[in-house]
């Protein structure tokens, strides 16, 4: 009779663990994803580094919000949280999400609904927001060996702030609608030349540049200037809502993940206009800074 009812209870409690099992499956925290490099696709997986909510707290009153309260078909892989980006370490120690400017993801969010329109079940899929200053430092001075005249191809000089520091610039590609990530001819933070907007004619003149990853630049392009966003020289990822000079004056600069903030006006020594991209798919005028 003992082990009777000891083989009972071990039944029930297999029975329990199991429901259990299937429980947490059904209620997967669908908020932040990971690709998968070997074949190019995205899986969703639980959020379980919540952010503290006194962040939290202190990047709303800067008006900063979270891209994905805004709007939950915008995918997110926020590559400086992990190991997965140019410098191989963890950079963002507090951020767990994509925070942008609140004006800045109402407009990228009309640009997912525009994107959903002329391309069903596809997802643009945000790399980086917001970017604390102090981070800002850490990358510039990663690439010293790169000339300081020639390093702001690839990171703003932190002396004069990025446009990223202010929540007003995004980082992202897109995926299609069976979770594929489209290729785009170069990588994100590639610094070779393929990786140029403005040197698109002269690789695909080569071959090494297919029409195909083409396209796809000029999607994303197409995507965001619906919304009014521009495209930098260096990086085919990077857009800006507002010129760096125009979000300055707009919003507050992040200095720290912890929320410390500061203004910092920049006083125009150039004409406005030409502080961010003027782009179009047959020619460019760029101005470099990230």
């Amino acid at each position: 009779m003992k082990w009777i009812l000891v083989s009972i209870g071990v039944c029930c409690l297999t029975v329990l663990l199991n429901c259990s099992e299937q429980s947490n499956v059904d209620t997967i925290d669908q908020t932040e994803i990971i690709t998968d490099r070997s074949d190019g696709r995205i899986s969703d997986i639980s959020n379980e580094n919540q952010m503290d909510s006194t962040v939290i707290a202190r990047l709303k009153r800067l008006n900063l919000v979270d891209v994905q309260d805004i709007d939950s078909n915008i995918f997110v892989d926020l590559k400086y949280a992990g190991t997965d980006n140019f410098m191989g370490v963890k950079l963002y120690d507090t951020l767990k999400k994509v925070f942008l400017q609140k004006d800045v993801a109402i407009r990228l969010s009309k640009c997912q609904r525009y994107l959903d329109s002329i391309k069903p079940g596809y997802h643009l899929l945000v790399y980086d927001g917001v970017r604390p200053l102090q981070v800002q430092q850490e990358m510039w001075e990663a690439l010293d060996s790169i000339p300081v005249w020639q390093r702001g191809r690839f990171v703003s000089n932190p002396v004069f702030g990025s446009v990223h520091n202010f929540g007003a610039a995004v980082d992202l590609t897109i995926i299609d609608s069976s979770g594929g990530i489209l290729d785009m001819g170069a990588g994100y933070d590639d610094f070779r030349a393929i990786a140029f907007p403005k040197l698109e004619a002269r690789f695909l003149k080569s071959g090494e540049l297919t029409k195909k990853q083409h396209d796809n630049r000029k999607l994303l392009r197409r995507t965001m200037r619906s919304q009014r966003f521009r495209n930098i020289p260096s990086e085919w990822w990077h857009f800006n809502a507002f010129p760096r000079i125009s979000a300055s004056h707009k919003f507050q600069l992040l200095i720290t993940e912890s929320g410390d903030a500061k203004w910092f006006k920049i006083v125009p020594e150039i004409p406005e206009e030409v502080d961010s991209i003027q782009a179009t798919d047959e020619s460019i005028n760029f101005r470099n800074g990230s």
